[in-house]
């Protein structure tokens, strides 16, 4: 008969190699799984200085208006706020910065009296010409005197790779003057039609009788 124990020892060190596998397959899982954490933690250390390169990399949208203006004979000045003030055909205007876009007002270009029997009508006026393209015209509250400001604003956006940033500036500042014009157009239209309905309206209680033969 046979001794089992060679049997036995044979099946103490199959069982011992086993278990040594499984802890060095367990090892190597638990490596790969602290590489993965290691490797994402990198990634997001790197993701987050690229987004810190970026924002240090903000675009100078008011150095590029600043460089935009001079070409149209502009003397733009650069204020410690971070705005322009620049005078373009002896209109004063203003900007205002934030990203790639830029906010350009002209502001108080006109005024009217809160008790200005005119200013229904020239709401109405402003109302339809800010239904067209172009600036928006603001009206703020009465000032200390009871004057109504009359402002235009517009925002667009400035790309340094945008090879007709002067033209299109250009025309933007032009728009401001046609969008005043269009009020005054409008009030002056609506003025006529008002005046020729009051023309046109017979008194109350007034008849015309026929003439006698």
């Amino acid at each position: 008969m046979e001794s089992i124990f060679p049997i036995i020892g044979v099946v103490f060190l199959l069982g011992f190699l086993a278990n040594r596998l499984n802890k060095r397959s367990e090892e190597e899982s638990v490596n790969r799984h602290y590489d993965e954490i290691v490797a994402d933690m990198y990634n997001k250390q790197n993701n987050e200085e690229m987004k810190q390169d970026n924002d240090t990399s903000k675009p100078d949208t008011q150095g590029l208006m600043f460089n935009t203006l001079s070409p149209l004979g502009c003397q733009p000045t650069a204020n410690d706020d971070g705005t322009i003030s620049v005078q373009y055909q002896g209109e004063n205007f203003h900007m205002e910065f934030g990203g790639m876009y830029a906010r350009v007002w002209d502001p108080m270009w006109a005024g009217i009296k809160a008790d200005d029997p005119e200013l229904p009508k020239v709401r109405e006026a402003i109302n339809a010409a800010n239904y067209n393209f172009g600036p928006t015209v603001v009206m703020t509250a009465p000032d200390e005197e009871g004057v109504i400001g009359f402002h235009s604003r517009r925002d667009i956006l400035l790309h340094p790779a945008c090879p007709d940033n002067v033209p299109f500036v250009k025309a933007v500042l032009d728009s401001f003057f046609d969008a005043k014009e269009q009020v005054r157009s409008n009030f002056q239209q609506i003025n006529t039609k008002q005046m020729e309905q009051q023309k046109n309206r017979r008194p109350v209680g007034f008849t015309i009788t026929p003439k006698e033969e």
